[in-house]
């Protein structure tokens, strides 16, 4: 009995502090911390939309603070746009605001605090370029959030910065992020905002570029960094962005600044409580915050505006070394089901892909795949050993080696040699591969079109 009291007892230990780890700080610590380390944005002259809340005013009435909000005056995406771009910069000052939460964290087994400044914008305008395609793909859509995480240390009672990681098109791309060395961060940094997407960037030497490597880095292929131009290239160059210099940019702070434009900083949380005073339904906060979209255009990368996102931002999880948020991986770690277009059958396809994204520039990414092809005739197990490249945002090149066999016994296999090319649309996918023959499968060219989840 005893032995089971202690078991007990240790066990109830480790779910508190499992528990303590899910919760956030005190409130007045928070609020303490968001101050200390409130970021600088910088804009492009030519911005037209900044942070503020979900539920800004909507009509001149409703700009007074003690003034309420109901369903009936939140209008529409398009309405709520079209009010908020008429407003003046002052007014749109006036109301911006950034959120923040900060909680503790554990990163590669090390205690942190993660504090997470969260920027809601009621519209993204942007267009990217499909380099190996040659065409221009829409991605503009209302309720455009953007994030940045800051890893704090404490160290002799106080807490610095040890790294900062910018959003860049909601984990579609790589975060911009910055470690500090030496340097002791205790303040504020300044971060360079892309024009009309809101892809933020940290602008650490404050010139008004973002510098590869002097103000931060990916940690993969594809540096974003800031592309007002929307070229989606894996290497970077400063022609993307323009230089945000002295009198030639619009810079927000929390407090008055040498341009006069401030923004509030509020609790995260704030954001529920909001909503659940409005007691929308689904259907009524899908009315004033999504287009009607199709769940078809939906998939091939058309965003709507998942209204559901703005109750409550998710938070990151705790344990690994970037918090989900760093590295490049993940949207190469997927389950995928579609179809196997080849010359002599087509068939379907289930499977699932596993992706170590290397850091160096000049060395190819590692990609296992396993697939489960049916045919009118045949069925198929295909594991891939794969070396994955990307060519640009939307399209990569892959080339290894491809064992295939009918059989769970692998009494009967080839190893085929194979090179593809993939497209991403959204979170579907497109290939083409070649590859060489054998006796099992006598198809030299395959197509494929596939969603992956």
């Amino acid at each position: 009995m005893i032995a089971i009291a202690l078991l007990l007892l240790m066990l109830g230990g480790l779910t508190s502090e499992l528990r303590a780890e899910d919760r956030d700080l005190p409130a007045a610590e928070q609020s303490q911390l968001a101050e200390q380390f409130a970021p600088v944005l910088v804009f492009h002259p030519d911005e037209r939309y900044f942070p503020t809340n979900p539920l800004f005013p909507t009509q001149p009435a409703m700009m007074r603070d003690d003034a309420g909000l109901s369903f009936s005056i939140l209008g529409t995406p398009d309405s709520r746009t079209a009010f908020y771009r008429e407003l003046s910069i002052e007014e749109k000052a006036k109301i911006a605001t950034v959120f923040y939460r900060a909680y503790p964290a554990r990163r590669s087994g090390q205690p942190v605090v993660v504090l997470e400044y969260w920027f809601y914008y009621v519209r993204n305008e942007y267009r990217v370029r499909s380099n190996v395609l040659p065409v221009w793909l829409s991605g503009s859509h209302p309720n455009d959030m953007e994030h940045i995480h800051l890893v704090l240390r404490e160290e002799d009672g106080g807490y610095f910065v040890d790294e900062a990681y910018a959003s860049a098109h909601e984990g579609k791309i790589p975060a911009n992020r910055y470690k500090y060395q030496s340097a002791r961060q205790a303040g504020p940094t300044r971060f360079l905002v892309e024009l009309g997407s809101h892809a933020l960037a940290p602008d650490i030497d404050e010139d008004g570029v973002f510098t590869p490597g002097t103000d931060g880095k990916s940690g993969s292929k594809m540096l974003w960094g800031i592309r007002d131009r929307g070229y989606t290239w894996p290497r970077y160059r400063k022609s993307y962005m323009t230089v945000r210099a002295t009198g030639n940019a619009i810079v927000l702070a929390h407090g008055k600044d040498a341009t006069g434009f401030s923004y509030r900083l509020v609790p995260v949380y704030s954001v529920t409580e909001s909503f659940a005073e409005l007691n929308l339904t689904d259907s009524q906060r899908k009315v004033v915050f999504e287009n009607q979209t199709s769940w078809f255009t939906r998939v091939f990368g058309r965003d709507n505006g998942r209204s559901e996102k703005l109750v409550l931002p998710p938070r990151l999880k705790s344990g690994g070394e970037s918090f989900g948020i760093g590295g490049a991986s993940s949207p190469e770690r997927r389950f995928m089901v579609g179809t196997v277009l080849s010359v002599d059958e087509p068939g379907l396809f289930v499977g699932g892909r596993y992706a170590y994204l290397t850091p160096h520039i000049y060395l190819p990414d590692l990609l296992f795949q396993v697939d489960g092809i049916v045919t009118r005739h045949d069925k198929y197990l295909s594991p891939q050993f794969l070396l994955s490249y990307p060519f640009d945002g939307f399209t990569r090149i892959m080339a290894g080696k491809s064992l295939v066999t009918d059989s769970l016994k692998f009494s009967r296999r080839q190893w085929d040699t194979v090179g593809t090319i993939e497209v991403r649309l959204g979170d579907m996918r497109i290939s083409a591969t070649t590859r060489s023959t054998g006796a099992l499968r006598s198809t030299a060219k395959e197509f494929r079109l596939f969603y992956a989840f």
